[in-house]
C-alpha cells in the first residue's frame, strides 16, 4: 500500500493527483541535473565497472593535488561527464565510510532490448539483483563493488500496460516478461 500519493496531506491510493505544473522556473534556463561525483575506493575497479556493465566511456582521467578523477558519460560526442568517479589520494587503500544519505542512482535506457542486455552483463557478474515494476518503468536495482546502489530502468509511461503516474505501487518483476517485450 502506497504511504501516499501526492503531496503529504493527500489521502493514499490511486487518487486523481495531477502534478503541480512548474510555472516558476525561469524559462531562460531551467535546471536539469548535470553529473553526480561518487567517491571510490578503486578507481580502476570502478571505472571498469561502469563502462564495461553499463556501456559509459570515459571521456577524461585525471589527477589533481588531492584526487584521482574518471570522468564517464553517456555521451561521448557531447556531454563531458554524467558521472565523476574520485578516488582520493590520501585515502588511497583506506576504505571510504558507506554513502549516509544517497539511497540510489538511476541510469534510464530506450528499450526493453538494451534493458534486457544490461541485466545479462549483471547476471555474468553475479551480481544480486532485485527486479520492480513501477507502472512507469520496469526497473532491475543492484550494488556496484564499492556498494552504492544503483538502479537501471526503462520507461514505461507511454507502453502497453503502463501508468502515467507511480502512485505508490511498486511490485515485483519478472524479468521474462522483459524479456519477451524485447524480442516481440
Amino acid at each position: 500500500a502506497p504511504l501516499h500519493a501526492g503531496p503529504v496531506g493527500t489521502p493514499a491510493g490511486p487518487a486523481a493527483y495531477s502534478p503541480p505544473r512548474l510555472t516558476n522556473r525561469p524559462s531562460a534556463m531551467p535546471a536539469r541535473l548535470g553529473h553526480l561525483r561518487l567517491d571510490v575506493n578503486d578507481l580502476d575497479r570502478a571505472t571498469a565497472f561502469y563502462t564495461d556493465v553499463l556501456g559509459l566511456v570515459v571521456r577524461e582521467r585525471a589527477t589533481d593535488a588531492e584526487s584521482h578523477y574518471a570522468f564517464v558519460t553517456d555521451d561521448p560526442d557531447g556531454m563531458h561527464h554524467r558521472l565523476v568517479l574520485r578516488q582520493s589520494r590520501s585515502e588511497a587503500g583506506r576504505d571510504l565510510p558507506p554513502p549516509t544519505r544517497l539511497d540510489h542512482f538511476a541510469f534510464e535506457v530506450e528499450t526493453p532490448a538494451t534493458w534486457v542486455e544490461i541485466v545479462d552483463r549483471l547476471q555474468a557478474r553475479r551480481l544480486e539483483l532485485e527486479f520492480g515494476e513501477a507502472g512507469i518503468a520496469w526497473q532491475v536495482y543492484f550494488h556496484d563493488p564499492e556498494g552504492t546502489r544503483l538502479e537501471v530502468y526503462v520507461d514505461r509511461r507511454d507502453a502497453p500496460g503502463g501508468r502515467a503516474l507511480w502512485h505508490g505501487r511498486q511490485e515485483e518483476l519478472d524479468p521474462a516478461t522483459v524479456r519477451t517485450a524485447a524480442e516481440g
